[in-house]
C-alpha cells in the first residue's frame, strides 16, 4: 500500500484539476448554447433599442400627441447611428405601419460590411416583429432557424405614432449535437475527479484504521506486535518495533530482578536503621531493669520481659511499608526524655543540648519501635547538620486529635532547592540539612500521623503529628 503522503499529493490535485475542468467546460458549454446565446443578444438589442429611444427623444420637442409623420428623418438616422456603432454586427432601422422601411437599414461601424439591402425573408421576420411590437407596444423578439441565426427586435418609437424602432444581429450557436456531446464528455469527466476524491477518502480511512490498529498493538505491551500490514511504508517500522519490544521485555526482566534486589537491599538498609532504636530502645529497658530489679516484684519482671519480647517480635515482622505491627499506648514524657537524654550523649564534639518538654499526661497510639526509630532518625539527622554548641528543642503539645511533637534547633534551614524533595527522596548519607527524609515520612504515616517542615525566624522546625491516644 502506498504511503499517505504521497498518495495525497500524487492525487489531491488532479482530482481538483480534473473537477475544475469539467465544471468550467460544462458552464462554457452552457454559455455558448443557443438559449443562452439567443438570451444574451435580445438582452443586448434590448438596451440598444432603449439608448436610440433616448437619442430619438432628446432630438424632439416634448409633446403631449405623438407625431403622425416622420420629419427630418436624417435625425433619426443619425440617431441610430451613433448608438449602434459600437455593436459588433449590428443592422438598425426604421419601419412605419404605412408606409414599411423607411430609408434603409444601417450597418454598425464594427466589422460588418453587408450592405444596406435586406433579403426579403429578413423583410418579413422584421415587419412582423415591428407590427407586434407597435400592436403590444413593448420590444419583441423573433429569431430565424437558419443557420448563422438572425435575432431581431422592434420596439416602438415613442415620438412617432406608427413608427418602429428595429434591430437585427446574426449569431453562431454551436450545434445542439455538439452541446450534448460536450456536456457528457464534461459530465463524465467530472465524474471520474469525484470518484478519485472517494478513492482517496476510502484509502485514508483504511490508512487510519490501520495506523490506529498498529498504534494499538504498539501500545499494548501484553500483544506480540505484528510485523505485518496493508500499510507498506510502516513494514520496517514495525520489525523494528518488534525487535525494541523484545529488547524492552528483556530490559524489564532485569529491571524487575534488579528492583528486586533494590528491595531487598532497602529492606536490609530500614533493618538495619531500625535495629540502631531497636537497641537503643531495648538498652533503655534493660538498664530500667536493672536499676530497679530489687525493687520489681515478679509480677512487674514478667511485665518488663513481655515487652522486650514483643519489641523483638515487632523487629522480627518488619517490612519496607512498616505496616501491620502492634499500637501500644505510649506516655510521651518519659519516652522523650530518654531519647533526648541517649542523643545528646552521643551528640560528642559538637557539645548539643537536647532538651524536651512535654505538656502533661500526653499519649499517643503508635507503634514503640516505629516511634523510636522516627525521633532517633530525625534528631540524627538534625545534630548532624545543626551549629556546634546549639540546642535542640523536644516540644509536645496537643493539636486537635493529634499530638504534634515538634523538634527546633538552630541550624540555617532548608536549601530552596531541596524543599520540593526533602520527603520524596532517601538517602543513607546525605549532604545537605533537610535531604532524605522519605523514611521518617513513611514511617509516620504507615502509623496514621504526618510530617511537615517550617522555617521561623531563627530556627528550623519539624512537627510530627501522632494520633492521641483518647480517653
Amino acid at each position: 500500500m502506498q504511503s499517505l503522503a504521497s498518495h495525497t499529493r500524487s492525487n489531491r490535485w488532479l482530482a481538483i484539476a480534473i473537477i475544475a475542468i469539467a465544471l468550467g467546460g460544462l458552464l462554457l458549454t452552457y454559455w455558448q448554447s443557443s438559449a443562452q446565446l439567443v438570451s444574451r443578444t435580445k438582452s443586448s438589442l434590448e438596451k440598444t433599442c432603449s439608448d436610440i429611444q433616448q437619442a430619438v427623444s432628446s432630438l424632439y420637442p416634448a409633446s403631449e400627441t405623438q407625431q403622425q409623420s416622420v420629419k427630418n428623418p436624417e435625425l433619426l438616422y443619425q440617431a441610430i447611428s451613433e448608438s449602434i456603432r459600437k455593436e459588433e454586427h449590428t443592422l438598425g432601422g426604421f419601419w412605419h405601419i404605412n408606409s414599411g422601411f423607411a430609408g434603409y437599414a444601417i450597418a454598425s461601424s464594427r466589422g460588418n460590411t453587408q450592405n444596406a439591402q435586406l433579403s426579403g425573408s429578413d423583410q418579413l421576420v422584421i415587419s412582423s416583429a415591428s407590427r407586434e411590437a407597435l400592436a403590444e407596444n413593448k420590444p419583441v423578439a423573433n429569431v430565424t432557424d437558419q443557420i448563422p441565426m438572425l435575432v431581431v427586435l422592434a420596439c416602438p418609437e415613442k415620438e412617432h405614432a406608427g413608427l418602429a424602432i428595429w434591430l437585427s444581429r446574426p449569431i453562431q450557436p454551436a450545434q445542439n449535437y455538439f452541446s450534448v456531446t460536450a456536456s457528457i464528455l464534461f459530465a463524465l469527466l467530472a465524474l471520474i475527479g469525484v470518484a478519485i476524491i472517494v478513492r482517496e477518502s476510502l484509502f485514508n480511512r483504511r490508512w487510519h484504521q490501520e495506523r490506529d490498529r498498529i498504534v494499538a498493538d504498539a501500545e499494548d505491551t501484553s500483544k506480540a506486535v505484528s510485523v505485518t500490514s496493508e500499510v507498506g511504508e510502516v513494514q520496517p517500522f514495525l520489525l523494528l518495533l518488534y525487535q525494541a519490544r523484545q529488547q524492552v521485555q528483556a530490559t524489564e526482566r532485569e529491571l524487575m530482578a534488579e528492583t528486586d534486589k533494590l528491595r531487598l537491599a532497602a529492606e536490609k538498609t530500614l533493618v538495619g536503621r531500625m535495629a540502631r532504636s531497636m537497641a537503643a530502645l531495648a538498652l533503655s529497658d534493660l538498664e530500667a531493669l536493672e536499676k530497679k530489679l530489687r525493687d520489681f516484684d515478679s509480677e512487674d519482671l514478667k511485665f518488663k520481659v513481655q515487652e522486650l519480647v514483643s519489641l523483638f517480635e515487632t523487629f522480627s515482622q518488619l517490612s519496607p511499608n512498616m505496616q501491620g505491627l502492634d499500637k501500644s499506648n505510649i506516655e510521651l514524657e518519659a519516652w522523650l526524655q530518654d531519647i533526648a537524654d541517649h542523643h545528646e550523649s552521643f551528640s560528642g564534639e559538637k557539645n548539643i543540648t537536647v532538651t524536651s518538654i512535654v505538656d502533661d499526661d500526653l499519649h499517643v497510639t503508635i507503634n514503640p519501635l516505629v516511634f523510636r526509630f522516627i525521633f532517633d532518625f530525625l534528631l540524627r539527622h538534625v545534630v548532624a547538620f545543626t551549629p556546634v554548641n546549639s540546642e535542640v528543642l523536644i516540644q509536645a503539645t496537643v493539636d486537635g486529635d493529634y499530638v504534634n511533637v515538634s523538634v527546633s534547633d538552630e541550624s540555617s534551614g532548608v536549601a530552596k532547592r531541596n524543599l520540593g524533595t526533602m520527603f520524596e527522596t532517601d538517602d543513607v548519607n546525605p549532604d545537605a540539612y533537610g535531604v532524605g527524609l522519605k523514611v521518617i515520612k513513611d514511617a509516620i504515616k504507615s502509623q496514621g500521623g504526618d510530617i511537615n517542615y517550617e522555617k521561623l525566624e531563627k530556627t528550623s522546625r519539624f512537627n510530627v503529628l501522632i494520633p492521641m491516644t483518647k480517653g
